[in-house]
């Protein structure tokens, strides 16, 4: 295992990928090396054939995992065994080849804009801290197209009230800057007070704070999140990604350019953007048939 140890060294430090994405790699890579064993108690990683690979696929499969999952899974045996061939440990990649079971195209959920002033619905909110915080976390997510994961790293020192922006610390520690709308700014500024107010010196930078004017976490931010959609809207899914899917779909069905979309986002390539680009089709087929006479 020592040639996995040096891999999960390599995406950590040189790489810079972030603790989830790594802990995926290591448990994908330990499942491939357990499976590798139970024929072949001597066996290594990098002793593995394709065989080998379509025979972990089959087993996954017939355990009832998603195409999604053995895609994943799959993918982590690459990017090891790449990286191998890059450091001369391994003349081929065993999971080269291997075909991939296809995915069903899900679009994204979003809210509708003319449903997102309900999610914003001054009766929602409690008065004090609690409500003006519970605001500004619904607001972030919406005006800027946020991850969770960023939300949570928030600093004051990444707000500037002057420029009216944000800066976001995205995946690979990669920082973007994204600009806040007048409702964020005014937001921001009334929630500043508040929690000055509240909670005086704290020992944390932190901008989003707990009840106690603690550092926010994860799951504190999904459950303010889930609470509000499930109160004003009607879907099913109540994630804080429901609220980026918001923001990508309602700035491209009102003219934003798609790679402007794609810098907000922090994605790494335009094709993560495009999954946005079939709502915005969607509609455009729904003003098509409205409009055109022989529609």
């Amino acid at each position: 295992m020592e040639q996995l140890k040096e891999f999960i060294n390599h995406i950590r430090i040189e790489k810079r990928y972030s603790e989830h994405t790594v802990r995926a790699y290591a448990d994908d890579l330990t499942q491939f090396f357990h499976h590798l064993q139970k024929d072949t108690p001597k066996k290594k990683l990098l002793n593995a054939q394709q065989s080998d690979v379509r025979h972990w696929m089959i087993e996954m499969v017939n355990s009832g995992n998603s195409p999604r999952t053995l895609r994943r899974k799959i993918a982590s045996l690459k990017t090891f065994y790449n990286y191998a061939l890059r450091t001369g440990s391994l003349n081929l990649n065993p999971a080269d080849g291997v075909i991939l079971p296809k995915l069903k195209k899900n679009l994204p959920d979003f809210i509708k804009e003319s449903s997102i002033e309900q999610l914003f619905d001054n009766n929602l909110f409690p008065s004090g801290f609690t409500g003006v915080r519970d605001k500004l976390v619904l607001e972030l997510f919406y005006a800027t197209g946020m991850r969770l994961s960023e939300m949570v790293r928030l600093t004051r020192k990444d707000i500037d009230l002057y420029k009216d922006e944000i800066r976001i610390l995205g995946k690979r520690n990669k920082e973007r800057l994204v600009p806040l709308t007048h409702t964020a700014v005014n937001l921001l500024k009334e929630y500043l007070r508040i929690a000055d107010n509240e909670f005086g010196v704290r020992d944390t930078d932190a901008l989003i704070l707990s009840n106690k004017g603690q550092i926010c976490y994860p799951k504190m931010i999904q459950r303010i999140v889930g609470r509000y959609l499930g109160e004003s809207t009607t879907l099913e899914k109540k994630s804080p990604h429901i609220l980026r899917h918001t923001f990508a779909t309602h700035m491209l069905n009102n003219g934003a350019d798609l790679n402007a979309v794609k810098e907000l986002l922090g994605h790494a390539n335009l094709a993560a953007t495009e999954i946005y680009t079939h709502n915005t089709y969607e509609k455009l087929k729904s003003i098509y048939k409205q409009a055109h006479p022989r529609a």
